[in-house]
């Protein structure tokens, strides 16, 4: 039995060491990677995944019909003041800016997020709205992603902070 807890512990050992080596050696980047971003298509009748692996950031007349959503908050800014305010906090989300990203589009932006431990990787859209009238600009953001059909929740939990700390960064209240 001593010998077998010994051989278990070794075994523990070598493969911690090498989950350290190909995470932080930047191996598992090439392992896991990102793709296309997935260019959504924000409606109210736009399909939506099957799978629980999304999140919808959207004002309610853009919105698809799922649970899996919140309403985005309207600021009075010019849609390029929004922009820059969201390219500078993402990386403070473990998002990266992807300029150009399959053939970006202007008041178009595609994040790649990272989750903390095992890299894997999740595609953030983010669509600026322009008003019909007025300074008031808003967002359609869709965040999903790349590997499996479930995220624990973690894209709605990165959509709720970085769009929390947007708010708060322009000091307006909701």
């Amino acid at each position: 039995m001593k010998r077998f807890a010994m051989v278990a512990i070794w075994g523990l050992l070598v493969l911690a060491g090498l989950f350290v080596v190909v995470r932080f050696s930047g191996l598992i980047d090439h392992m896991l990677p990102a793709g296309d971003p997935p260019n959504y298509t924000f409606d109210p009748g736009a399909d939506i995944p099957q799978s629980n692996n999304f999140f919808i950031a959207c004002p309610d007349r853009l919105a698809p019909k799922t649970d899996r959503k919140m309403q985005s908050p309207v600021f009075d800014a010019a849609a390029s003041t929004l922009a820059d305010l969201l390219i500078e906090t993402a990386p403070a989300h473990d998002m990266t800016l992807m300029r150009g990203a399959n053939g970006a589009k202007p008041g178009k932006l595609y994040f790649l997020a990272r989750s903390p431990v095992f890299h894997f990787p999740d595609w953030v859209e983010v669509e600026l709205v322009l008003p019909e009238t007025g300074n008031e600009v808003t967002f359609c953001m869709f965040a999903q992603s790349v590997y499996g059909s479930e995220d624990l929740g973690q894209n709605e939990k990165r959509t709720r902070a970085w769009i929390t700390d947007v708010v708060a960064r322009f000091g307006i209240s909701g």
